[in-house]
């Protein structure tokens, strides 16, 4: 069984070493091999010098798997970074992926069975699509990666200090999940790309990120599109990473005019709820069967 995983990298060499470092060291059934490409989207020399000695060293008493480094000429973004990783894999390979795994260079699998978890779950429920693992900081607190599809009153709202009123604070806690069952396995609206798999015919299908968004909301329309082809996109805390916690889009109104990434986030937010502003949530029109 082949599985492709794709590390998109933005300045953080060291951080994806360690990664694909916790990669190969899973435990897991004979029959499966990894396919791991880091595609590096940092433009930076000493980042891609770090990265090619790193992976040289990493790769050398592995055998069983494949680590490829991809390193742009430009910063393409992150759905074209990650569409090529894939291409870069699938090229490589004379027979299919099964699953594909997107995964942050933050990210690290210090629990030794995620993937298996993770793989087994899926091969014993064909109707799931897209799942992701519980992540954690160091500090043992979880990490915000199941929302709500994006609403554009909550995303503005959220980033200003009207958040404080309580029923502005309550759609943002609707919003973020906040009271959800963090130990139960269970159907979500979206997870965040930082960690999650799915099916390669699904990938296929759906045509992988879509490429209008530049950094952001493509984990979104990714598990959207997901549930209009009615499977299941499902948190699953039996497998659990761990993550910085670093938000890249962090910030309130105020850092807008200072911060590229939060401009970013704003720009691509504003593609999305155009394209969606009068459909209804896949996920409840979903089919029965497939709750």
């Amino acid at each position: 069984m082949n599985i492709g995983i794709v590390i998109l990298d933005f300045l953080k060499a060291k951080k994806v070493i360690q990664n694909v470092k916790s990669i190969l060291q899973q435990h897991i059934s004979d029959d499966i091999t990894f396919h791991i490409a880091v595609v590096d989207n940092s433009c930076n020399t000493e980042n891609a010098k770090i990265l090619q000695s790193g992976l040289e060293e990493v790769m050398h008493n592995h055998s069983r798997h494949t680590v490829s480094l991809d390193i742009t000429e430009k910063n393409i973004g992150y759905t074209k970074g990650n569409n090529r990783g894939v291409q870069a894999i699938e090229k490589k390979l004379n027979t299919p992926l099964k699953y594909v795994f997107i995964i942050n260079p933050d990210i690290e699998t210090k629990e030794r069975s995620v993937f298996q978890k993770i793989i087994t779950y899926l091969e014993t429920h064909k109707e799931i699509g897209i799942i992701g693992p519980r992540q954690v900081h160091e500090n043992g607190e979880y990490a915000m990666s199941v929302r709500q599809f994006p609403n554009l009153f909550t995303q503005i709202f959220r980033r200003l200090w009207l958040r404080h009123l309580p029923f502005i604070k309550q759609a943002v806690e609707r919003d973020e999940m906040q009271k959800m069952n963090k130990a139960k396995t269970q159907d979500v609206d979206w997870l965040q790309s930082s960690f999650i798999c799915i099916r390669k015919n699904i990938w296929d299908t759906i045509g992988g990120f879509n490429e209008e968004y530049f950094l952001f909301m493509a984990d979104s329309e990714l598990c959207l599109q997901t549930w209009k082809l009615n499977y299941r996109v499902v948190f699953f805390p039996q497998a659990e990473v761990y993550a910085d916690g670093i938000r890249c889009s962090g910030g309130g109104l105020h850092t807008f005019f200072t911060n590229w990434v939060l401009r970013q986030h704003v720009k691509d937010a504003w593609k999305y709820f155009i394209k969606h502003i009068l459909q209804k949530n896949p996920r409840t029109e979903a089919l029965p069967t497939k709750k």
